[in-house]
């Protein structure tokens, strides 16, 4: 599948990223309006998915240099949200792991 650019403009009511992201691919214009939805609908509070962002980051670049798999800004926005969506109970880790495949 081919990756295109997206520079959707966000809602009015979005207030947790002003900057107007820019996507390469779907998925993750997907990704970056589940996790701004949930907070903004009071899942979760937004600093807790930057919390979960910040340590994926901080994962990935403990990782020695040959481990490391590129720089992926949305695998990590990816896994922040996978984090927590798991640490407020919204599923299951397990039952996540089964939907995905993993």
């Amino acid at each position: 599948m081919e990756a295109t650019a997206t520079t959707a403009p966000l809602h009015d009511t979005c207030v947790t990223d002003t900057n107007a992201p820019t996507f390469d691919a779907d998925w993750q214009r997907r990704a970056f309006g589940v996790a701004v939805a949930l907070s903004e609908f009071g899942h979760y509070p937004w600093d807790a998915f930057q919390q979960r962002l910040v340590a994926a980051i901080g994962e990935w670049e403990a990782t020695s240099a040959t481990e490391q798999d590129s720089w992926q800004y949305y695998e990590h926005w990816l896994a922040a949200l996978e984090g927590v969506l798991v640490d407020h109970d919204l599923i299951a880790e397990d039952e996540m792991r089964a939907r995905l495949g993993a």
